[in-house]
């Protein structure tokens, strides 16, 4: 699979929530409040695979140079 097809993966508001094992109604609280970034389709909440994941690196990176 190339880059552009990767990038374009979007995920449910439960695989979200999988990946960052957290319930879904969470993902939503934290869509409603603008902490990841996420659009709507057809009604419904999605988050793009490759941004959620850079979003959760960089949140990452902060606490891991925060207990340096």
């Amino acid at each position: 699979m190339n880059d552009e097809q990767t990038e374009l993966r979007f995920l449910t508001l439960a695989e979200a929530a999988i990946i960052l094992q957290v319930s879904k109604r969470t993902i939503l609280r934290m869509i409603q409040k603008k902490e990841v970034p996420a659009l709507k389709v057809g009604g419904q909440w999605r988050l793009r695979e490759s941004q959620l994941r850079r979003w959760a690196e960089e949140k990452e990176n902060v606490l891991s140079a925060a207990f340096e």
